[in-house]
């Protein structure tokens, strides 16, 4: 769930070509942050909680559950730390009884190709069988890749730039309401992408802050008229990086607003907030 949307596609293409049948999870409903609440830890941030409740949706209903330890997705860089127990995690809770498949994802101690390599070994799959799953599986991320570029696009020129993490701004839960908000208002949005080439190092060790910094720092008022970052409540990351990004974007000259997710937040409260940032701004002009 976590990073679906860093690699769009390639896990259901690998695991087809090796003749699996993969299943996913549906998209977050009302209902899977109910049930996030009754089976996950109190203290966990909201994505936590929804993996934990679409990891119970697939107990069950499927022979094993791919749950891979996400250590790092960029060269030199960290994932949020909560990411690596993960598949212990499940293991030892709510998967327990059913066979959780897992491998590291550690782009800083091999590439993303080796990984998958390693995988259809554990799995039993010959090394012929797997390169060309991989060949596919990498073939179909790009054209999902370039699905997403072009959907950010099709309105044309975006006006209002959408940042958080992608297990956050791609989430129907989280994120969903509040982009059918800005739709209902006329507002143009593009979603950040985690698609285009790694960039620049920086003194930001985790991987998607880093992206959203030089995103941020490469900001222009003639493209921008407003950023918009959502984040869920109880995030370690976010807490240490807002104000930095909040800089950022003053230096450019753009409006900035920040949104704080989590499961008790009603709709009237964000609604509101959203339409003050708009209207504040088009009064403006």
């Amino acid at each position: 769930m976590f990073f679906y949307y860093i690699y769009p596609d390639l896990w259901e293409a690998f695991f087809s070509e090796l003749g699996m049948e993969p299943v996913v999870s549906g998209p977050s409903t009302k209902k899977t942050v109910e049930k996030a609440s009754q089976i996950s830890e109190t203290e966990h941030c909201l994505p936590n909680k929804l993996f934990d409740a679409h990891l119970a949706e697939l107990v069950g209903k499927v022979d094993m559950v791919f749950v891979p330890r996400v250590l790092s997705t960029i060269k030199n860089h960290l994932s949020c730390p909560k990411f690596g127990p993960l598949p212990d995690a499940a293991r030892a809770d709510i998967a327990r009884g059913t066979e959780v498949l897992s491998i590291d994802l550690d782009e800083t101690r091999r590439p993303l190709s080796k990984t998958l390599l390693l995988l259809g070994k554990k799995l039993n799959i010959q090394k012929s069988k797997t390169l060309p799953a991989i060949k596919s599986a990498f073939s179909a991320m790009e054209s999902a890749n370039k699905k997403m570029v072009m959907l950010n696009k099709k309105k044309g020129k975006p006006r209002f730039l959408l940042i958080g993490h992608p297990y956050i701004i791609h989430d129907n839960f989280i994120a969903g309401p509040i982009l059918s908000k800005l739709e209902n208002m006329g507002v143009e949005v593009e979603l950040i992408s985690f698609a285009d080439d790694t960039p620049a190092t920086s003194y930001i060790l985790w991987g998607t802050a880093n992206k959203i910094y030089h995103k941020l720092n490469t900001l222009s008022s003639e493209d921008y008229e407003g950023v918009i970052q959502i984040t869920v409540f109880n995030c370690g990351c976010d807490s240490m990086m807002i104000d930095t990004y909040r800089q950022l974007v003053k230096d450019k000259n753009v409006a900035y607003m920040y949104l704080m997710v989590d499961e008790h937040l009603a709709q009237a409260g964000v609604d509101t907030r959203i339409e003050a940032f708009i209207d504040s701004l088009r009064w403006r002009k």
